[in-house]
């Protein structure tokens, strides 16, 4: 769930990104929209609000959040990917829930694979020779509002 009233500027100060119009507005829509939202999707209700949006602008600005930890990235077979406003950017590692048909996400507690420990990534790295540095993890499903769609 996203915070109440939060201070993106803050938060993009504290992860040493420059505080500009358009980071501020792409943080505002995605929280506003309650969902993750496609580069695309992103652009175009930016134009419509008024701001100056280019998709190549856009994108580069998404990517940079992500890497800072402020956005994350849901990439779902099939589906262009869909970044949504972390809401517990200082929280730690924990991975995102995303409703297959609206693109809704939840954040999750923690980390299974982490939770684990050493032996599975033990196991993992001799079965496939690599070292790993780290790992991606969104679970798929439908919310709560699209399966009381599907009673209806």
């Amino acid at each position: 769930m996203q915070d109440a009233s939060p201070d993106y500027s803050l938060r993009l100060r504290h992860a040493g990104i420059k505080v500009t119009r358009i980071r501020l507005a792409i943080l505002d829509l995605i929280t506003q929209r309650g969902r993750h939202m496609t580069a695309d999707e992103i652009t175009a209700a930016l134009r419509s609000r008024g701001v100056a949006a280019d998709r190549v602008t856009v994108y580069r600005n998404i990517d940079r959040m992500v890497q800072e930890g402020l956005m994350v990235a849901a990439c779902t077979p099939g589906k262009a990917m869909r970044v949504g406003v972390c809401a517990q950017p200082s929280a730690g590692h924990h991975h995102h829930i995303v409703c297959e048909r609206c693109g809704r996400v939840a954040e999750t507690q923690g980390c299974p694979i982490q939770d684990a420990g050493e032996t599975f990534v033990r196991r993992v790295q001799e079965a496939s020779g690599f070292r790993l540095t780290g790992h991606i993890t969104h679970y798929i499903g439908l919310c709560q509002e699209c399966r009381r769609g599907e009673r209806a």
